[in-house]
């Protein structure tokens, strides 16, 4: 836990809660970077010191189920002492401002992914009395930008010596791993690569196994994709219109590490529009540029690989994608391209 506030330092600049005028602040990151997390944490610390506190974690998910507008009945009812039988959305949003207006309120919209979401639950300052502080995460930074958010942070990865500590904590119930396993653990960190989604689900994976176990399943990483992180990477990739998840397939499998002008030329050629695609995988955290190149986290690219690959798990020829030598040696030595593979 002592990490997990350590990690809360740039936040707490961002809340400075002995201001009295009325803040938004959006946490955004690449899916599994510990987001929720966080504002958990921030909720645990800071929410008795408001008048009224809410926390709706997955908002995503709780909309896509069962809608916006009762969403915005399940924020009133933490306020309001009747019923909300509100009919729309505008309604709704007008009830919140007017019962928000004149109060101290933290809000905290975890995982946000549209800005309709933002419109009718938080809409702007002038919602919510002074004091007020609106936390906001999402995988996508020009949800922010959209809605006027001025005070933003990037959750980046974890370093190695906190990478350990999370680990260990679900691998052995300790903050450090027992002394036969320090080497394993040492390697999956590196896999990890300081994503703290992967580390979780990998150390409660191997918890209670023997050596043995923990050699045979190491031996995967890399190679086997975890179904529990794949699953959770690609909601990401499924926002993308049709042409940017193109783009992000041919980086993740052709162009990771390659120069950002090189990488636009070639997929210009394709009829791509490559400028902004770049620039819409880069505000979802499915890219970033460092000297000139453009980079993908690990497990990005593993996953991009993995919905290549299931394009055609048994045939390789068929996929549209083909990256490793061994397969295109296969695929023109047996004859087995097909028309899907994109030259």
């Amino acid at each position: 836990m002592q990490k997990i506030y350590s990690r809360l330092q740039p936040v707490n600049l961002l809340l400075d809660v002995v201001v009295d005028d009325v803040r938004f602040i959006g946490i955004w990151g690449m899916g599994g970077i510990g987001k929720t997390t966080m504002v958990r944490a921030v909720y645990e610390r800071i929410s008795r010191e408001f008048e009224f506190s809410f926390l709706l974690t997955d908002v995503r998910n709780f909309v896509e189920k069962s809608g916006l507008l009762n969403l915005q009945k399940q924020l009133l009812s933490g306020i309001w002492t009747k019923k909300a039988n509100i009919s729309d959305l505008h309604e709704g949003a007008m009830i919140i401002r007017r019962l928000f207006g004149d109060k101290k309120v933290l809000l905290i919209l975890d995982d946000v992914n549209h800005s309709s979401h933002l419109e009718y639950l938080a809409g702007n300052p002038e919602w919510f009395g002074s004091w007020s502080r609106v936390l906001i995460t999402t995988r996508n930074e020009h949800l922010l930008i959209g809605h006027g958010v001025e005070r933003r942070l990037k959750v980046e990865e974890l370093n190695d010596a906190d990478s350990l500590q999370v680990f260990s904590r679900k691998a052995f119930k300790r903050v450090y791993p027992e002394g036969d396993f320090l080497g394993l653990s040492e390697y999956v960190i590196s896999y990890a690569k300081g994503v703290p989604l992967a580390l979780e689900v990998l150390g409660s994976f191997l918890h209670g196994r023997d050596l043995s176990e923990w050699r045979t399943t190491l031996r995967k990483l890399g190679r086997v994709c975890n179904l529990e992180i794949f699953d959770i990477l690609k909601i990401s990739y499924n926002d993308l219109d049709s042409e940017e998840k193109k783009i992000f397939l041919d980086i993740a499998c052709f162009f990771n590490g390659q120069d950002k002008d090189r990488v636009t030329e070639v997929l210009n050629s394709c009829d791509f529009s490559v400028i902004i695609g770049i620039k819409v995988l880069m505000e979802r955290s499915l890219l970033n540029l460092s000297d000139g190149r453009l980079w993908m986290h690990d497990f990005l690219r593993e996953m991009g690989h993995e919905i290549v690959r299931l394009e055609s798990p048994t045939e390789h020829g068929r996929c549209g994608r083909l990256w490793l030598l061994e397969d295109v040696k296969h695929v023109l030595t047996k004859n087995t391209v097909r028309n899907l593979v994109q030259e």
